[in-house]
């Protein structure tokens, strides 16, 4: 594989966000098959909006990863606060920081976008018209969308800025990947040529989350007894999540003292739930931060059950990434999304049960009927694992990723300007303490 790839991305590891791994793992396969990769990106700061250990923000930082690839960070603002002000302006100022990083990197063939909504993609696009590389654009969900369906985006002109810029994103990309194809459809509908739309599921590593027993150290260590049926939710805690269903449940279920709601993740309503729990005085549900990558399968693991849960109408265009983690740990899936929904598809696939998106009693009942029945427990985790190795393991999504890249860069790439930038760029003096990326 002979072609120049810059990756650029909203998070990347050390943050442990899906999407971060992903970007990893697809910049190390493509630097092993013979590309030269580049990733630019911000300093970590997920999920709390604090610089992790061991970095400082400098105007730009050059790091040589494990995987034989390049990561150039650009400065960028952080901030805890989680409103939609403070948000938006970390946003675009790391879409400026990532920008400027992959104006150092050497000229690309062809660009791929891993966010955030909408800036990203544009940045990027940007970046491709400067030097004349074609530009692949990852979607996992529809922005702005979400923003105004959930009230965050309100104001006529900034929807309307929103929508002009989703257009321009689609019409700048010469590849759109989503994860689904429900969102290939509703990408169809909003007049994306069916030629440049691809679908790539998320994807998972099936050596890294495997199925273990449940009796395992990482229990031990939370106090967690055997005698306790853990019902999961791991993740991100996030707007359009529907977790909040998840505590009308445990009220539901409070009688039940040998049941524990178990979430294990962060986001922007994880307070709120916290507060609800301790609010109605529910003993049986419990609050962890996210875990190091080592100990997923351990906390996967944990699970008799694990809990999918989506807002009303919201299942029709995101497929959960942690849905792909019950599946890779063999573990029995409870949903409640829309009925109509590819994750409700895959989740009926994998044995699991589907409820209704924000109706507690049905998830309560569905929760309940697996918590009762072993053998159904057991059926449905081996079967869940299945699908799991059959649509969301890593070599094959990676494999299809990579065709791809080299279709795109194939088609050719536009001459640039004359006054574009060289073939190379000098390299940045190393980021001292942060030589690699593992």
């Amino acid at each position: 594989m002979k072609m120049d790839v810059l990756i650029t991305t909203q998070v990347f590891p050390p943050e442990i966000h899906p999407t971060a791994i992903m970007v990893r793992q697809l910049a190390t396969h493509l630097a092993r098959a013979g590309a030269h990769v580049s990733v630019a990106a911000g300093f970590p700061h997920h999920p709390h909006g604090r610089l992790l250990a061991g970095y400082r923000r400098r105007l730009l930082a050059r790091e040589r990863a494990e995987g034989g690839f390049d990561v150039i960070r650009g400065w960028h603002l952080v901030s805890e606060r989680r409103g939609m002000l403070a948000r938006s302006g970390v946003m675009a100022s790391q879409a400026l920081g990532t920008a400027l990083a992959a104006l150092r990197a050497v000229r690309p063939d062809v660009i791929v976008s891993f966010g955030p909504p909408l800036v990203g993609p544009l940045m990027s696009a940007g970046v491709a018209r400067r030097s004349g590389a074609k530009v692949v654009s990852v979607i996992y969900d529809l922005y702005p969308d979400i923003a105004i369906e959930t009230g965050r985006l309100r104001n006529p002109f900034l929807i309307g800025a929103a929508r002009a810029a989703e257009r321009l994103v689609y019409r700048s990309s010469d590849r759109v990947v989503v994860l689904s194809e429900g969102l290939r459809r509703q990408m169809l509908r909003k007049g994306v040529p069916p030629q440049r739309l691809e679908v790539v599921p998320v994807w998972l590593d099936p050596d890294e989350i495997r199925p273990l027993s449940r009796n395992n150290a990482w229990r031990s260590e939370n106090g967690i007894p055997l005698w306790k049926k853990v019902v999961l939710y791991a993740g991100t805690i996030g707007i359009v999540s529907g977790a909040a269903t998840m505590i009308e449940v445990a009220e539901r279920l409070r009688e039940r003292d040998d049941v524990l709601f178990l979430f294990v993740g962060e986001g922007q309503v994880k307070d709120e739930l916290t507060a609800k729990a301790r609010g109605r005085a529910l003993t049986n549900v419990a609050f962890l931060p996210f875990q190091p990558r080592a100990r997923l399968p351990e906390v996967q693991a944990t699970a008799d059950l694990s809990v999918v849960t989506l807002a009303p109408g919201r299942g029709r265009t995101s497929v959960p990434s942690k849905v792909t983690g019950y599946l890779a740990a063999g573990r029995p899936v409870v949903a409640s999304v829309d009925l109509d929904s590819d994750t409700a598809e895959c989740v009926r696939r994998a044995g699991g049960i589907v409820t209704p998106a924000g109706d507690p009693g049905a998830l309560a009942g569905g929760i309940s009927m697996m918590l009762s029945d072993e053998s159904l427990r057991q059926r449905s985790g081996e079967t869940a694992r299945r699908v799991f190795e059959e649509d969301f393991s890593m070599p094959a999504a990676l494999a299809r990723f990579s065709r791809i890249l080299e279709a795109t860069a194939a088609e050719g790439r536009a001459p640039p300007p004359s006054r574009g930038p060289p073939q190379g760029a000098p390299r940045l003096p190393a980021d001292r303490g942060r030589q690699a990326v593992t």
